[in-house]
C-alpha cells in the first residue's frame, strides 16, 4: 500500500505544474511519519523514486532516521537543481536535524557553500556592497540575526546580549532580524515534507513600535522600532529578504551609507551576512560551541580549536582564520532563591529543553532509572515537552512534566540537582542552575560542557551516583560545590569582559585585511 501511493505521489511530482504538496504533506504526517523507524527504513529503502522532490523526500527521511549510506553525490545533484529557497528550506531542516543529533555523519559543508555561492550570484543581480572606507563609523555597529523571537528563545536573548555589552562599551547598537528562511514566497517553490519552517513573527514587522519582551506587550513609539529587554532599548529591524528582494537592497543602502566598521551576524549561518561578507569585514558569531564554517564572513568559535577542528578548517580552505571566544550569557531578572535542603525528603532532579523528545534517548532514561532505583526519594521536575512517548511508568509516577513555562528558573531553584542529557543545546538553564548554586550533571559533550567546564562532568552512571552521595552527606563538599557552581555562573555572564575582548580581536583583523 505505502509503495502504490509513494509511487503515486512520485508521478505527480514528475508532472511541471499543480504538485500535490498539500495532500502529500497529510499523507507523509498521518500516514509515514507514525510507522516506527525500522518500517520507514524498511519502506524507503524498497523505494527508488523517479521524480526530484519524492527523492529529495526520501533522502531527507533517510538521512534523519541515522542512515549513513545515502549517496552524497546525488543529493548534490538534487541539491544543485533546486531554487535557493528550496536549498535553504532543506538545508535548515537538516542542520535542525543534526542540532537534535539526527543525521549527525553526514557533511554539510558541500550544500551550505553550493546553496551561498546560489545566493550571492543572484542578490548581486540587483545590488552591491560597497567595501569598508577608511576606519569606518566605528559608533554603529550592525547586530544581524536569522530569527528573532521572544525572551525565552536562546538566540533572541544572545544576539540581545551582544547589543548590551556594546552599548557599555560606549557602541550604538542596531539589531536587524534578515529572516533567513522564506516566510512566505517558499509556496512558490513546495517541497515536500519533512521540512523546515523557521519562525517568523508577524508583529515585529510594525514601524514605530516598542517590543518589550520583559513583559511581552507592545507599543506605540514615535521614534521608530525598539525592543526593550533587562529595561534596555535597542533600535529594531525585521526584514524578509528570502520573500522581497527590496528588503535585501534596503538594508544594503543602509550599510553603503553608515560604513559601519563593525557588522556582527549572531546566530546560524546567514546567506545575507555571506553576501555582505564578499565585500566587506563580517564576523559570523554562533550560537552554539560547534564549529561555523562560513563561506565569507570571519568565522567564531567559542572555544579552543582542537586538532579535529584545525584539520576541518584546512580541509575547507576557510577565507578567513577562526576566531576564539566565548559565549556570554545574560540572565533575565528572577526573585527566586534555591530553596531545596540536602534534608529534604524528596530529591529532585531537573532537566530543561524544549527538544526533550528527541534528547532524551535510552542510555539516558537508563540514568534516570538508576538514579530512581539507588534514590527511591527521587522525583524528577521536566521542563519543557507535556509528555515523553514511551516514558517508563515507574519514572512516570514520580516525574512532573511542566510544559512550556515562561520563567523556567522558578522550577529550577526548588531542585537539588541538573541533568543534562548528552545534547548539543541547554545552555542559558545550566547557568541559571549555576547562579542558584544548584550543581549541573553533564557528560564531556555539547554547549553545556563547554559553557560550565571540568568540575561538572561525569562520565558514567556510578560517578554521578557517587557525586551525589556525597553531595547530600558531605556538608564540607555541598559548600565547596555551591561555591563552585556560583563562580561558573559569574565567569559564564561576564559579557562585557568576553564582547570586549572579541572585539578587540575583530578590529585587529580587520586592521590586517585592510594593511
Amino acid at each position: 500500500m505505502f509503495n502504490t501511493e509513494l509511487s503515486r505521489f512520485d508521478q505527480l511530482y514528475l508532472q511541471a505544474n499543480d504538485w500535490p504538496v498539500n495532500e502529500f504533506h497529510h499523507w507523509d504526517t498521518v500516514n509515514f511519519s507514525v510507522l516506527d523507524p525500522q518500517t520507514q527504513l524498511s519502506l524507503l529503502k524498497n523505494f527508488s523514486p523517479n521524480s526530484v522532490a519524492v527523492s529529495i523526500w526520501r533522502k531527507l527521511r533517510l538521512l534523519l532516521l541515522g542512515e549513513q549510506s545515502v549517496d552524497e553525490k546525488k543529493l548534490l545533484d538534487h541539491f544543485s537543481s533546486l531554487p535557493f529557497l528550496q536549498q535553504n528550506m532543506l538545508y535548515s531542516q537538516l542542520m535542525r536535524a543534526n542540532f537534535v543529533g539526527q543525521s549527525g555523519a553526514f557533511d554539510y559543508a558541500p550544500l551550505y557553500q553550493l546553496m551561498m555561492k546560489n545566493f550571492c550570484q543572484q542578490s548581486a543581480e540587483f545590488c552591491q556592497v560597497s567595501p569598508l572606507i577608511g576606519n569606518g563609523n566605528e559608533e554603529i555597529v550592525l547586530l544581524l540575526t536569522n530569527q528573532f523571537v521572544t525572551a525565552q528563545h536562546g538566540p533572541t536573548l544572545t544576539i540581545l546580549n551582544y547589543a548590551s555589552a556594546l552599548k557599555a562599551m560606549g557602541k550604538h547598537p542596531v539589531v536587524i532580524c534578515c529572516t533567513s528562511v522564506a516566510k512566505s514566497s517558499h509556496y512558490v517553490y513546495p517541497m515536500p515534507a519533512p521540512v523546515f519552517f523557521g519562525t517568523v513573527r508577524n508583529e515585529y514587522f510594525k514601524g514605530d513600535t516598542l517590543f518589550d519582551l520583559d513583559t511581552g506587550k507592545q507599543q506605540a513609539n514615535a521614534g521608530g522600532s525598539v525592543v526593550k529587554c533587562w529595561d534596555q532599548y535597542f533600535d529594531f529591524m525585521q526584514i524578509t529578504p528570502m520573500d522581497d528582494a527590496e528588503h535585501l537592497v534596503d538594508l544594503v543602502n543602509v550599510i553603503n551609507q553608515i560604513n559601519p566598521r563593525f557588522i556582527i551576524g549572531v546566530g546560524g549561518l546567514n546567506p545575507v551576512l555571506e553576501f555582505i561578507a564578499q565585500s566587506r569585514p563580517v564576523l559570523n558569531v554562533p550560537c552554539v560551541t560547534s564549529l561555523v564554517t562560513p563561506l565569507y564572513a570571519v568565522p567564531v568559535l567559542h572555544r579552543e580549536l582542537t586538532e579535529k577542528d584545525q584539520l576541518r578548517v584546512e580541509a575547507l580552505s576557510l577565507s578567513h582564520p577562526v576566531l576564539t571566544s566565548r559565549l556570554p550569557f545574560r540572565l533575565r531578572k528572577f526573585d527566586c532563591v534555591k530553596s531545596s535542603k540536602v534534608t529534604d525528603k524528596v530529591l529532585k532532579f531537573v532537566i530543561v529543553g524544549y527538544r526533550l523528545e528527541h534528547e532524551m534517548r535510552s542510555d539516558f532514561i537508563n540514568t534516570l532509572l538508576m538514579i530512581k532505583k539507588q534514590l527511591p526519594q527521587s522525583a524528577f521536575v521536566i521542563i519543557g515537552p507535556d509528555a515523553i512517548e514511551g516514558f517508563p511508568p515507574e519514572l512516570e509516577a514520580c516525574s512532573y512534566f511542566s510544559g512550556r513555562v515562561s520563567n523556567a528558573i522558578d522550577l529550577i531553584a526548588s531542585c537539588h540537582f541538573m541533568l543534562n542529557p548528552k545534547r548539543q543545546g541547554g545552555g542559558t538553564s545550566a547557568i541559571e542552575a549555576l547562579s542558584l548554586g544548584i550543581p549541573v550533571l553533564t557528560e564531556a559533550y555539547g554547549d553545556v560542557y563547554q559553557y560550565i567546564g571540568d568540575d561538572f562532568v561525569f562520565s558514567s552512571d556510578q560517578e554521578r551516583l557517587d557525586f551525589i552521595q556525597r553531595y547530600l552527606t558531605d556538608a564540607e563538599f555541598e559548600a565547596d560545590y555551591v561555591q563552585t557552581c556560583l563562580e561558573a555562573a559569574a565567569k559564564a555572564t561576564d559579557s562585557f569582559s568576553i564582547v570586549q575582548s572579541l572585539l578587540l580581536d575583530y578590529d585587529s583583523y580587520i586592521y590586517q585585511l585592510q594593511h
